[in-house]
């Protein structure tokens, strides 16, 4: 029998799969990670499995944690058209972030700020294990694409007033 999908016949296809299939596995939205996996470029998706097998290795994340992370690399990834990890820039992970922002009109009680934080802390870690993957998660340190990426406390002061009153 003659197989016409020759995605499986290359080795490295069939590590990739075996991977997402890997970092997937138990969550509960797991076949819409997997699918987003194999939508963004192979290095980009064999880079994310990596980090959340180290991960598991090193602090076994819960379920939804592994699953934030592979959801915000891959947004990442797709939202630079598949640039490869290792070759972004700092400015890359501004333009990103700052994606997230959302001017007062369409969201008064800025909620953007967490989600950029958020965000930025997903971020910060994956490229300290990008760069350093060999050094203790505790003990890695800031690579120059991320460093000076603060977080976000952008909040008027009318904002800031409207949220003091509610209290």
């Amino acid at each position: 029998m003659m197989v016409n999908d020759t995605k499986h016949l290359h080795p490295y296809s069939a590590l990739l799969d075996r991977k997402i299939e890997f970092v997937t596995a138990d969550l509960c939205n797991q076949q819409e990670l997997s699918n987003n996996l194999h939508r963004i470029s192979s290095e980009n998706a064999l880079i994310i499995s990596d980090y959340i097998i180290a991960m598991k290795t090193e602090i076994n994340p819960s379920d939804n944690y592994r699953g934030g992370n592979i959801r915000i690399l891959y947004m990442f990834s797709k939202y630079h058209q598949n640039k490869f990890f290792k070759t972004m820039t700092r400015d890359d992970i501004i333009s990103f972030l700052d994606s997230y922002r959302r001017p007062d009109t369409a969201d008064s009680l800025h909620k953007w700020i967490g989600t950029y934080n958020l965000f930025r802390i997903h971020l910060l870690r994956f490229f300290k294990w990008l760069y350093y993957p060999d050094i203790e998660p505790d003990k890695r340190p800031k690579p120059a694409v991320i460093e000076n990426i603060l977080q976000s406390t952008n909040l008027p002061i009318c904002g800031l007033l409207r949220i003091i009153s509610c209290f």
